[in-house]
């Protein structure tokens, strides 16, 4: 197996805005968070909320089992909630966690898009290689995952270009690949949905396989949905309607 390693460009310069808008279906909120009804943290119905004393919508019994704070929304203070750190599959308990240089961020605005580039280094003897998008299944609140704001993705570039025979752009692949040579792959989001204004988070991998169906690269990554202007820390993450 040719040996490979991934470099991800900075997310902040791939993001830019569009006027396009998406047919994706709007989704029914049950959440309680980011409206001037919402309780405080920590109640309900104007009374303390005994099963979840900070209101991030764990149970004090959850957050006793994870050894997160009950009393804390944020128990390593790295901006992310403790449900959310748990539901994305990272760690609550350590604030370098997840690590930022694979978080992309979508923001909650009509025909919002975000690109993410993803460049995979190869070294080959004439093999095909070709990228997938595998979106994780996430215990969500608003009930999506990535795959409800993924477009499609594409082949964008060969470095050196000569080591390619053919870029396949929509078929997300590269044709008779010779020596040690760098990949380039985009991938597309966009805002369609309903606006939620509470921050959530979508694991995704991206893949690169070889045709003999070698497994190259498989990166993981967070899509961050925020409300527009808002920001991870500021932004008070999306809550279910009864802790978990």
């Amino acid at each position: 197996m040719p040996s490979a390693s991934t470099v991800l460009g900075s997310f902040a310069r791939a993001t830019r805005a569009s006027v396009r808008l998406s047919s994706l279906a709007l989704v029914s909120l049950a959440l309680a968070c980011g409206d001037s009804t919402t309780p405080p943290p920590g109640t309900r119905d104007g009374a303390v909320d005994t099963t979840d004393r900070d209101g991030d919508g764990l149970c004090n019994e959850t957050e006793g089992a994870r050894m997160t704070n009950p009393d804390v929304v944020d128990t390593d203070g790295d901006g992310w909630s403790d449900l959310w750190e748990i539901l994305a599959a990272t760690d609550p308990l350590d604030a370098t966690r997840p690590d930022r240089a694979f978080v992309a961020t979508l923001r909650e605005n009509a025909g919002a898009d975000l690109v993410v580039p993803v460049e995979v280094e190869v070294s080959a003897a004439g093999e095909d290689y070709s990228g997938a998008f595998e979106a994780e299944a996430i215990q969500d609140p608003l009930g999506q995952t990535a795959a409800s704001y993924f477009l499609d993705a594409i082949a964008t570039f060969a470095a050196p270009n000569d080591n390619v025979a053919f870029v396949d752009t929509d078929g997300e692949a590269f044709r008779a690949v010779v020596g040690r040579t760098l990949l380039g792959f985009e991938l597309r989001f966009d805002f369609a949905g309903e606006r939620a204004d509470c921050a959530r988070a979508y694991p995704f991998r991206y893949t690169v396989k070889r045709s003999d169906g070698i497994l190259v690269a498989s990166r993981r990554i967070l899509l961050v949905v925020l409300p527009e202007g808002g920001s991870v820390g500021v932004t008070p993450w999306c809550v279910p309607a009864s802790c978990r």
